[in-house]
């Protein structure tokens, strides 16, 4: 089962990269920076972003990340304290009970297309995702919107079933200056869905 949402996290987020769309506006001036995770709360203050796990969560290591994701460790991240890579495998971890995970990641939509907004970013990843749908088990793709501290922040909500098992996910995307994050969830379980939401905050 872990295998399968590493399987199915991996696919949502080879769609993350993104073409060509015309800027809207000058993005502001920002440089990423990796989280850390302590006592079980993931935090990344360059982006304002918290997860908070419970003690039965395993956040896997940078080369367990990079094993899963089927990546070298160089491309997650460029090597010192200052980001090289335009893609930031940042954070992924997995509830050893329930199987269901969550993983932070950050690109830099300006070099990968010009995109300047959560929705643009949410629609090309849509037609990305729907047009491998039928080969791998995406029933349903529908954007939204998800409150996070009483903020509706852009979301996209995906359905899929595998083996005649459903596989619910979301896309929570939070832009800062040329960067996107997209935090991406997995659970067999609607009502496991909103508790992992729950458990974002954005300062």
């Amino acid at each position: 089962m872990k295998k399968l949402f590493a399987i199915l996290l991996t696919f949502v987020l080879c769609f993350a990269g993104c073409s060509a769309a015309e800027p809207t506006a000058e993005p502001e001036e920002f440089v990423p920076e990796r989280g850390k995770v302590e006592n079980g709360i993931y935090k990344n203050s360059a982006f304002g972003i918290s997860f908070e796990a419970e003690p039965d969560w395993y956040y896997l290591t940078d080369s367990e990340i990079a094993q899963t994701m089927g990546i070298a460790a160089e491309e997650m991240f460029g090597e010192g304290t200052e980001i090289e890579s335009d893609h930031i495998y940042d954070m992924y971890c997995v509830d050893n009970k329930t199987n269901a995970t969550v993983s932070v990641n950050y690109e830099n939509v300006v070099s990968a297309g010009n995109i300047t907004d959560e929705g643009t970013y949410l629609e090309i990843v849509t037609g990305q995702i729907l047009s491998a749908g039928a080969v791998s088990g995406v029933a349903d793709v529908v954007i939204g919107d998800v409150e996070i501290g009483g903020v509706k922040i852009p979301c996209l909500n995906i359905e899929l079933e595998v083996s005649g098992m459903k596989i619910y996910e979301k896309i929570v995307a939070k832009q800062k200056g040329e960067w996107m994050c997209s935090i991406t969830l997995a659970s067999l379980s609607e009502t496991e869905m909103e508790e992992l939401v729950g458990r974002i905050s954005f300062e």
